[in-house]
């Protein structure tokens, strides 16, 4: 853990020296942020948390090839940015009011340690985007003891949790690709998106339509940083998944370990509320993911809370 942080601290030093830098993002994902719950009534199960740190940058990295599926800026145009990121992701298994193991037929405990490498393309009307990820679950991605950590700091909201046969140590990588359309339609922005992914993390396909409200007319790294500007935007999204395999609900790709059947399409919902002030956006946004595997019958909520650095440019 202490090398992580190490690490983190280092991008965001590195970042604040990059003059392309676009924005530098912190971002924490966790049922205990689904503030219209009650703290002792947040689930903390399924997809119990996340962490990530975000550089984005000008350019479009390693892509530049890639025009052929990413499309290229017009001259003079800086319409590509890459982005590199570092989190990690923990699942735990439903367990009954009052017991701290899971019951025989519940998905596995499991973590995931991970990188990703995006690069994005905006043009006039869409956004293309491609994103590596790799990674390496079980053990190593340090799940266990950060989830112990952070219930040992209110042990009387978060109930004890014993892990269970958990996903062994393998690394997996995925590769996605995903197209967004911006249309506006008065002062409301539609999104209507599609994409896939492909690899031992991750094999699905996706399609969706996202809003936001007031539509600023142009992307967010464009907008210009106004001194003392304030503004407020509400964004919303609704898409189903057709999941072929997911790593944390499937298990190992190279040799058995445990895992659950997948419920082959997924629906998700989230809503939430966006704040910028001069160079710094803040938000928090509300999910909901339907049943993801065959011993699940209800969908599971969690939030994100999320902080962004954008220089004026």
């Amino acid at each position: 853990m202490r090398r992580l942080c190490l690490v983190a601290a280092g991008l965001c030093l590195l970042s604040r020296a990059a003059r392309a830098q676009r924005a530098v993002t912190v971002q924490a994902d966790n049922d205990a942020f689904n503030f219209w719950q009650m703290p002792w009534a947040r689930p903390d199960e399924e997809y119990t948390s996340g962490v990530r740190l975000a550089v984005e940058r000008d350019g479009a990295g390693w892509s530049r090839r890639l025009g052929w599926a990413l499309g290229r800026c017009a001259n003079g145009q800086q319409c590509a940015s890459h982005t590199f990121e570092l989190g990690q992701d923990i699942y735990t298994a439903s367990r009954p009011k009052g017991w701290s193991v899971a019951l025989p037929g519940e998905r596995p405990d499991a973590g995931l340690l991970w990188m990703a490498s995006t690069s994005r393309v905006a043009h006039p009307g869409a956004i293309n985007e491609l994103r590596l990820t790799i990674g390496v679950t079980g053990k190593p991605s340090l799940a266990e003891p950060m989830q112990r950590m952070f219930h040992d700091i209110a042990p009387r909201l978060n109930r004890p949790i014993t892990w269970g046969p958990q996903m062994p140590a393998e690394p997996v990588f995925s590769v996605a690709f995903d197209r967004r359309r911006l249309i506006a339609a008065g002062s409301l922005e539609l999104q209507p998106h599609g994409g896939a992914s492909l690899g031992t993390l991750l094999t699905e396909a996706r399609a969706g339509i996202g809003l936001r409200y007031p539509s600023s007319g142009v992307l967010s790294w464009q907008l210009p940083r106004k001194a003392g500007a304030v503004s407020l935007e509400f964004a919303g999204d609704a898409q189903v998944r057709g999941v072929a395999r997911n790593a944390m609900l499937s298990g190992t790709f190279f040799r058995p370990s445990p895992s659950v059947a997948l419920r082959p399409l997924v629906s998700e919902l989230t809503a939430g509320l966006r704040l910028q002030w001069r160079s710094l956006e803040a938000s928090w946004l509300a999910h909901q993911t339907g049943a993801e595997h065959r011993g699940r019958t209800r969908p599971h909520d969690w939030s994100t809370l999320a902080l962004s650095w954008r220089p004026t440019r």
